[in-house]
């Protein structure tokens, strides 16, 4: 190539690196503690990656021949370390986006159990994903979906239902029927509350249920007690209550046995019971208590032979009464339903 031609190519990218270099414009000064980490780390790692490459001979040459060069290899050496603290600026950026605090993230508060769809068109989530605040749940007209809070407390959404999860312990029922267990204890260290549009329901230690509709609320008690607050009005239902309220501010209270067959579909939706290695008393208690049924032995004796023996299998798919009779039938035991009892026998 002529030398003609060599100092107009130079003279052009002479040109396009002066324009880039003003486009580039002045830059926000860094922080003199984080530039020098910065130069320290950068520093380092060229002179590591030197001192592998090259031995001490090369080096020499090098150097001798950059001082041979013109003015623009000088410059296109000199903007190396321009890239270089270009590179910096990026690991500053990095550095103290690392250093400032991260938004929290959201614990999961419940976990899926069960899910019934008997029409085949749920897009609910499976058993054992996770759920979190902020999300909504929905069911069709032959769905349901059981959830399993962190205290190992159970919520169940019934067909054609809504629920909006607010936070661990308190939720937002949009429309429809949602059942909760949270087990016996009545001084626990929170409440569950499920938010209505026609006022908030706080469970003290109970089993319980909602329904929502356009004109009225009704709140089922099976176990304990639940209160309802409307504004500064409190409305209390017990143990085989069922409250109503509408939207004129009335209220009525019926009864409402914890075996009725109004339960039907929350005992449906029941987490399974893992009966693996476990007693046959602890099987037989949970199916009680999800039935609303009282659990009774022919004597003492029988009672302490379930309370030995061991349970293996799975109970997969059925609903609690349908266990225990599935159970049973490998055992030498035998069970009736009588006067709201479920009655264990030889």
């Amino acid at each position: 190539m002529e030398k003609g031609t060599d100092s107009k190519t130079a003279g052009r990218e002479e040109q396009t690196m002066a324009r880039m270099l003003r486009l580039a414009g002045p830059r926000d000064p860094i922080p003199q503690d984080v530039e020098a980490r910065v130069y320290n780390v950068v520093e380092q790692a060229w002179r590591r990656s030197v001192v592998e490459a090259r031995s001490a001979r090369v080096y020499e040459n090098v150097h001798r021949e950059w001082s041979k060069q013109g003015w623009l290899s000088r410059l296109r050496h000199w903007l190396m370390p321009l890239a270089l603290a270009t590179s910096a600026a990026l690991a500053v950026a990095v550095i103290m986006q690392q250093q400032s605090p991260l938004a929290p993230v959201a614990s999961p508060v419940a976990t899926v159990a069960r899910v019934v769809d008997q029409d085949g068109g749920a897009e609910l989530p499976r058993p054992g994903v996770s759920v979190y605040p902020g999300e909504q749940l929905e069911t069709g007209l032959m769905e349901g979906i059981s959830l399993t809070l962190a205290n190992s407390e159970s919520l169940r959404l019934g067909a054609d239902s809504a629920v909006e999860i607010l936070a661990a312990d308190r939720f937002r029922l949009l429309r429809g029927r949602i059942y909760a267990d949270t087990g016996d204890l009545m001084y626990r260290q929170s409440r569950l509350v499920i938010d209505t549009p026609m006022g908030a329901v706080t469970d003290i230690g109970t089993q319980f249920a909602v329904l929502s509709e356009s004109d009225r609320l009704e709140v089922a008690v099976r176990e304990g007690r639940v209160d309802v607050s409307q504004g500064a009005m409190i409305h209390i239902a017990v143990a085989g209550e069922l409250l109503q309220l509408d939207n004129g501010g009335q209220s009525s209270i019926e009864v409402l046995p914890p075996h009725d067959d109004y339960w039907n579909w929350a005992a449906a939706l029941a987490p399974e019971f893992d009966i693996e290695s476990k007693s046959l008393l602890d099987f037989l208690r949970w199916a009680a208590r999800e039935t609303g049924l009282e659990l009774e032995f022919e004597d003492q004796d029988l009672r302490m032979s379930a309370m030995r023996t061991d349970l293996h299998g799975s109970v997969s798919g059925f609903d609690p009464l349908a266990a225990v009779e599935s159970v049973l039938a490998t055992t030498a035991y035998k069970y009736r339903i009588e006067d709201n009892r479920i009655m264990i026998t030889r």
